[in-house]
């Protein structure tokens, strides 16, 4: 089921990436091409654009039963070191694990995890693609006696998806100043979007995502021992973004997308399944500040996703929240420019 289920967001992910491609190929990047308003926008995309950044990223999943309320899983995630480039369109940028700082693995446990990311950014249509597995995750609000956490090393999170942004006021407002630095917004500007996805993710553990010693604690019967559950959802949500520009360089961006997205789920419990169909809300958040100016920039960015699922069976519930926190430093080199000049 998950391969056919990846083969088919695969699918999906290709034709995003594919449409953001064709509509910045017809840009051709030129100024007078693409119509922005050079009162509003600064174009710095012919430039190479390069960071070093900090990424710190979290994927909490939290549980609510009528015995047992807001349980919380978290993996033992720590702060990665990266580096990336932009160019055009295209951006593309590695992390490794952070050297100098690791937490206690004794304590929280060990998280192996996976986070791949595509973001192809054209002036008036984006796609980002993400595919994450995070395995090894504690208990972050419920301690045993001993003060120690509730470790669980052999459960699961296995997400993916894609997302598209269709930017209608792309004269004068640039989501890539915000986020990517290969465009500098001059004067404040915003814009409303059309943010339409899709997303899966699977949780699961072959001893039951609640340990056995809450399960006796609290009573818990068998249909509440869930092992685990399968969402998959498409999604729509219109939104609006807003740049504001003060001091000539500096900036703060916020866009929020409330939509609704229609959900199939499946929950595995100790001798039976659980189906349904539903639409639920879901709300995307993005933030980010910094200073940018013409060959330097620095900057941080929040990027949130909510999303509250309630299920029909023991009034259970299940809150699912990824969120990505940058800090970021670059410069960037007219080397593409110069060299077509040369080469004339």
């Amino acid at each position: 089921m998950k391969a056919t289920i990846v083969a088919k967001a695969g699918f999906v992910m290709f034709l995003l990436l594919s449409l953001s491609m064709q509509v910045s190929a017809q840009q051709k990047d030129s100024l007078q091409e693409t119509k922005i308003d050079t009162n509003y926008i600064e174009d710095y995309s012919e430039w190479l654009t390069t960071r070093l950044y900090l990424l710190y990223q979290n994927a909490n999943f939290s549980v609510n039963t009528n015995e047992v309320e807001n349980i919380v899983f978290q993996p033992n995630t720590n702060i990665k070191i990266g580096i990336a480039g932009f160019y055009k369109w295209f951006g593309l940028g590695l992390s490794i694990t952070n050297p100098f700082y690791q937490f206690d693995e004794s304590t929280y446990g060990k998280t192996k995890s996976i986070d791949l990311r595509i973001n192809a950014f054209g002036r008036a249509v984006a796609a980002e693609l993400f595919i994450q597995n995070f395995k090894g995750f504690y208990i972050q609000n419920v301690r045993p006696a001993n003060s120690k956490y509730y470790t669980l090393p052999n459960m699961n999170l296995f997400s993916l998806g894609a997302y598209g942004y269709w930017i209608y006021n792309s004269k004068k407002f640039s989501l890539r100043a915000a986020f990517l630095q290969n465009e500098r917004q001059v004067r404040s500007a915003g814009s409303f979007m059309v943010r339409p996805g899709f997303s899966f993710y699977e949780v699961s553990s072959d001893t039951g995502i609640i340990p056995g010693e809450l399960r006796s604690k609290y009573h818990l019967a068998n249909d509440e021992v869930v092992a685990g559950g399968r969402f998959f959802s498409f999604s729509l949500a219109p939104g609006y973004a807003y740049t504001l520009v003060f001091l000539k360089h500096a900036y703060i961006s916020a866009a929020a997308f409330p939509g609704v997205a229609w959900l199939t789920y499946t929950y595995d419990a100790k001798g039976r399944s659980y189906s349904r169909e539903d639409f639920v809300f879901q709300l995307g958040l993005r933030f980010a500040t910094g200073f940018n100016s013409k060959k330097w920039y620095i900057g941080g960015a929040i990027i949130a996703g909510l999303n509250d699922l309630n299920t029909s069976w023991s009034n259970s519930s299940f809150f699912y929240d990824v969120s990505q926190f940058r800090i970021w430093g670059g410069v960037r080199f007219d080397v593409f420019r110069k060299k077509k000049k040369n080469n004339l």
